[in-house]
């Protein structure tokens, strides 16, 4: 089969799995609506835990990391070139952030970006690791977000630069456009951040009932 068919399926595949509305699902088992009417009308599972609750919002980021390690193992099963990987992690994030299933209002990316980076590359955790201190320190989570991942894509330039011998460049090619996406769809948080407005992750919205 052609590489380049193969690479077009595989992104199609990732982008179906990134298109799985998750906190929609799960809004409607466990409360019957759609939580894109409440909080800050995301699918991710910040708003799931200001709307529902913490346990909800936990099955929420699972399912939604696996959702991009699905997409890129998936992606290495059928083909063996890296830029298949690194496109299809794109992919899984650009659907969980613009679903076909959920017409095309979903959530920021972050944890589905976080799972196919781990596959894609290990070294990103770093990264992860610092936004979750940035977290746990400002208790901003679209904060801590931004910062995780323009941390993940600095340390894969570093990376790059000085301990790189392979040559290819694909993985820092899908943290670079990674970030980019995410911190768009971060647009309207990084708006409130300026203003200091921003909700802090202990502050909840109204739960549904």
């Amino acid at each position: 089969m052609n590489n380049l068919l193969i690479g077009f399926i595989c992104i199609i595949i990732a982008y179906l799995i990134g298109s799985i509305p998750t906190g929609i699902i799960l809004g409607k088992i466990w409360n019957k609506k759609d939580i894109r009417q409440y909080g800050s009308g995301s699918t991710g599972a910040t708003n799931v835990m200001r709307t529902i609750g913490y346990k909800a919002a936990v099955i929420v980021l699972i399912i939604d990391v696996l959702k991009g390690v699905l997409a890129v193992y998936i992606s290495s099963i059928i083909s063996n070139y890296e830029w298949v990987y690194s496109i299809s992690g794109i992919s899984v994030i650009i659907g969980h952030i613009i679903p076909i299933f959920a017409k095309f209002r979903g959530g920021k990316g972050v944890a589905t970006g976080v799972g196919a980076m781990m596959l894609i590359n290990p070294f990103g955790i770093i990264g992860l690791i610092i936004g979750i201190l940035t977290i746990l320190i400002s208790r901003l989570v679209s904060f801590g977000s931004i910062i995780g991942c323009i941390s993940g894509m600095i340390i894969m330039l570093i990376i790059h630069l000085f301990l790189n011998n392979q040559k290819s460049y694909w993985d820092l090619i899908f943290f670079i456009f990674a970030t980019i996406i995410i911190l768009v769809s971060h647009h309207e948080n990084i708006r409130r951040l300026i203003k200091g407005n921003e909700s802090k992750i202990f502050e909840k919205n109204k739960k549904l009932k």
